[in-house]
């Protein structure tokens, strides 16, 4: 009896693992293992995978996706969906608990701890511990040494205090809530049909008429936490922008990064590139702590003007006009429904020069409608043609369409497709290049007049 979907998957699957594990062979890296007690190379944002690498990885991935959509039954996919939140609050426990720094902490690592002693070490209750700990367990975070002992995975290394994952996860205590709104939001409510920034789910779990942006201001205290989430999620493109972008082509010696945030990216930019000056742009209340962290790190560029942090507002004519100047929006525009986003793109083009360029840095929803259409950076699918594999990749997109969904619950925006960023840069007076596929989520939009 034929399996055609079936076989088709394996077969994929199987290349995809085959690539994978020919090109960690080729770029010398160690076996993966979800018991190491060392993170991988893989698991460091900043290390840059080959481009067969990435496109391997996410292909599996993808394929693992089908896999289980064409095999798992559909009650166990709407209960396993239904209950996926409490997998969320229980990655919030280890961390806030301080289980996960407890356990990395500990010198033999693959006994594990049990329960009574991290109740007892942490002041908590066994008694809840031991669910908790076991749907992190099916999470992938822990294991269970033994009954009632835990371990960290590999995996879980990046919430350990000061890692990328630690950031993210530490930002939005309000996320959970915000979800809940959204059902009643879409449906009911009397903003239904508005698509302003300031009428999301975002104002009614808060209990404010202010964006999010201008709560900050109110609520200083969450200023640097989701900094720090907004710079980890900036951060997982920079090793590829940095060398997946022809940066020796730009003309203009001066980038001006706006909505820079905390500067990872200018800084890189220029430790590449040191013939770039840089200027860094954010809110006031954003500039003060973004000064601060350029003066520790970076005080010889900022004596001698190649780097600047200056306060402005995206809503406002840009003061930078001019051939001199290059522009960057990584991660702002995604913030805004096209109306306001207009505005700032608009801003943007009347202070280009005819040498200057805006590099749009976000992603690229790809609708599963034609499976040409793909914003890969080097695809594997000409070694391997009989793919069963959606052209937005399935369960690997993901990460952009839930994105998409955060956009959406805080700013009435969205992560936008191909169409819609061209529709958006032609209404702003400006017309794309060229685009820049990453090997990341993200991807680089050349904008210019």
């Amino acid at each position: 009896m034929a399996h055609a979907e079936l076989d088709r998957l394996q077969a994929c699957l199987n290349f995809a693992l085959d690539t994978f594990r020919r090109e960690m062979d080729d770029s010398q890296l160690p076996p993966l293992s979800q018991y190491s007690s060392v993170e991988h190379p893989l698991d460091d944002i900043n290390y840059l995978p080959s481009a067969k690498l990435f496109e391997a990885r996410r292909l599996s991935l993808a394929c693992l996706g089908e896999l289980k959509n064409l095999i798992q039954s559909p009650m166990d996919k709407c209960v396993e969906e239904r209950c996926s939140l409490y997998g969320v609050a229980c990655t919030g426990v280890l961390i806030q608990a301080g289980i996960v720094d407890y356990l990395a902490g500990v010198p033999n690592h693959p006994q594990g701890v049990p329960v009574v002693e991290l109740a007892a070490k942490l002041e908590l209750d066994s008694h809840k511990l031991i669910p908790i700990l076991r749907c992190s367990t099916a999470n992938g975070w822990v294991r269970e040494t033994r009954d009632s002992s835990f371990t960290l995975n590999r995996s879980a290394r990046t919430f350990i205090e000061g890692r990328a994952g630690r950031k993210f996860n530490t930002a939005a205590p309000g996320l959970m809530t915000m979800i809940e709104k959204i059902p009643h939001w879409v449906t009911k409510s009397e903003w239904k049909l508005s698509r302003s920034p300031l009428q999301t789910p975002f104002q009614i779990a808060y209990k404010t008429p202010l964006s999010i942006f201008h709560w900050l201001v109110e609520h200083p205290e969450c200023l640097v936490p989701l900094a720090d989430h907004v710079q980890v999620c900036g951060d997982m493109s920079t090793p590829s922008i940095i060398s997946d972008y022809p940066w020796a082509q730009l003309e203009t010696p001066v980038i001006v990064d706006c909505g820079g945030g905390e500067g990872s990216l200018v800084s890189a930019i220029i430790d590449a590139h040191p013939l770039f000056r840089a200027i860094l742009q954010d809110m006031e209340n954003m500039v003060a702590l973004t000064g601060s962290i350029m003066e520790e790190h970076r005080p010889r560029e900022m004596e001698s003007g190649a780097l600047k942090v200056e306060a402005h507002d995206i809503f406002q004519p840009q003061p930078r006009i001019g051939d001199e100047y290059s522009f960057i929006l990584r991660h702002v525009l995604h913030d805004w429904p096209d109306e306001e986003a207009s505005t700032i793109l608009s801003h943007l083009a009347r202070a280009l020069g005819p040498k200057s360029k805006i590099l749009i840095i976000d992603m690229i929803t790809v609708p599963n409608v034609d499976a040409t259409v793909t914003t890969t950076f080097n695809p594997l699918s000409h070694e391997h043609p009989d793919y069963l594999i959606p052209s937005h990749f399935g369960s690997a997109s993901k990460i952009v369409n839930r994105f998409s969904m955060h956009m959406l619950t805080l700013l009435n925006s969205s992560e936008r497709s191909m169409r819609e960023w061209e529709r958006l840069v032609k209404k702003s007076g400006l017309r794309i290049t060229n685009v820049y596929p990453l090997r990341a989520h993200a991807s680089i939009i050349e904008c210019a007049t």
